[in-house]
Order: structure tokens, then sequence, then C-alpha cells
């Protein structure tokens, strides 16, 4: 299956997208903001990021942006805040920057692993 980086300043929501890509069979490495992703991913050389969009030091826009000038071809999943006009504008923006799929707060599962499958696909 893939290796993911998985991008959230939130813990108890990495542990729990954690746990089901892992179910899922992938392996998962988890960083906290974008700047440890961006350390991370020099280092690990995943097959996809999944990353939060509002976070400290790096966010997810820039995180994007700068994954994308390394590997034009890496498949990234942006998530944010569901509820909020806010995070549908941030979801918009990724999409627009280059992010493959986004998935708005909260994730259900079946969402997550349908998005992961078609941004694999498409790698």
């Amino acid at each position: 299956m893939a290796r993911i980086l998985l991008v959230d300043d939130e813990a108890m929501l990495r542990r729990t997208l954690r746990a089901m890509l892992e179910r899922a069979g992938h392996a998962v490495i988890e960083a906290e903001d974008g700047a440890q992703a961006l350390r991370i991913f020099a280092r690990e050389s995943p097959d996809l990021v999944i990353t939060d969009i509002v976070m400290p030091n790096v966010e997810g826009v820039e995180t994007i942006q700068e994954l994308r000038r390394r590997d034009p071809d890496l498949p990234i999943i942006a998530m944010s805040g569901g509820g909020s006009k806010g995070g549908a504008l941030f979801l918009t923006i990724a999409k627009e920057i280059g992010a493959t799929r986004t998935l708005a707060k909260p994730i259900r599962q079946a969402e997550l692993m349908e998005a992961l499958a078609a941004s694999l696909r498409k790698a």
C-alpha cells in the first residue's frame, strides 16, 4: 500500500486518521505542521500527502506550494474545517494551487478512502 505523510496540528485528529489509514494497510508518517512536513518529505519521499490548511508555523497553502515545487506529480489531499465559509474558501484555494483532492472536516472514513484511492490512481 502507500506511504502517507499526514500533516495536522491537532494530535487527536492525526491519531484518528492514522488509525483509519493503517487499518486500510497504509504506512503513515505524521507531522504537526508544514515546516516539519517539508523536512520529513525530503527524508522519507512519501507516496501521498494529506495536509491540513490552517496550522502554525508553515501553513497548508505554503506546504502545498512547496511540495508541488519539489514534486509536481505528488498526490496531495488538503483538508480544512468543513462547516465554515472560511474552510470552504481555504479548500478552493488549495485546489487552485495544486491539491489533488480536498476534504472538509469532519472527515468520514468512506470519504477519506475514496479521496485516497482517487488520488493514488492519478499518480
